[in-house]
């Protein structure tokens, strides 16, 4: 699926954030200024503790504020933001991009980025790829990394998508969730037939490094 320039694309972020203190630093704003322009509606989840200097932060971004126990670790925050919205509205998105405040920047403008994948024929992107590797024994798929996972229409209004959401354990296991939701996502849907791509082409940096971030 090609997202055109012809109609202004409708695309909705979904903001994953967690502090012990619940303190929202700098960093974290800087971040969303730099994402703003190219959402159409934002919603952000917090996991357990939001001061109150955290939250008038937040509200500047979003009326959609979600906070929430922090259980399930970031996959539960965003099931709890797509159950919140419910599959009829959620496929009226063209691209629907959940990311978390792992990262950083920009240091470089976004729209770079995003001129370019969505040109790509593609039904979910990443910005990272991690490229696939034996350790220890254990064989880790090709994956694109979970601090940015953007899925379009004709992913989210699968059906394959739907069972993936609804039937997520609710994970309390920080190696569980890596190993059962970000290392194998990008299989379990290439493996039925859906396509992606990451921005950073994870193949140039092969005998460099399997995790190009």
């Amino acid at each position: 699926m090609i997202l055109t320039s012809d109609t202004p694309i409708n695309r909705l972020g979904i903001f994953f954030f967690y502090d012990a203190q619940g303190v929202v630093d700098d960093y974290v704003l800087k971040l969303l200024d730099g994402f703003m322009p190219h959402f159409s509606a934002l919603t952000i989840v917090c996991n357990g503790k939001l001061n109150d200097a955290g939250r008038e932060k937040l509200l500047r971004y979003t009326s959609k504020l979600i906070v929430r126990d922090n259980k399930g670790f970031d996959v539960w925050a965003y099931k709890t933001a797509l159950d919140s919205y419910g599959w009829q509205k959620l496929e009226q998105f063209d691209e629907i991009v959940l990311f978390n405040a792992t990262i950083m920047g920009p240091v470089y403008p976004f729209r770079e980025m995003f001129a370019c994948m969505d040109r790509k024929d593609v039904d979910f992107w990443g910005i990272t790829a991690y490229a696939g590797e034996t350790v220890d024994k254990e064989q880790i798929p090709t994956h694109l990394q979970a601090y940015w996972h953007a899925y379009r229409r004709s992913l989210v209004s699968s059906p394959a998508f739907h069972e993936y959401w609804e039937t997520m354990p609710l994970w309390k296991d920080y190696a569980e969730v890596t190993r059962k939701h970000e290392m194998t996502f990008t299989k379990h849907f290439t493996d039925l037939g859906f396509t992606w791509t990451s921005y950073i082409d994870w193949r140039k940096y092969q005998g460099y490094s399997s995790y190009p971030l």
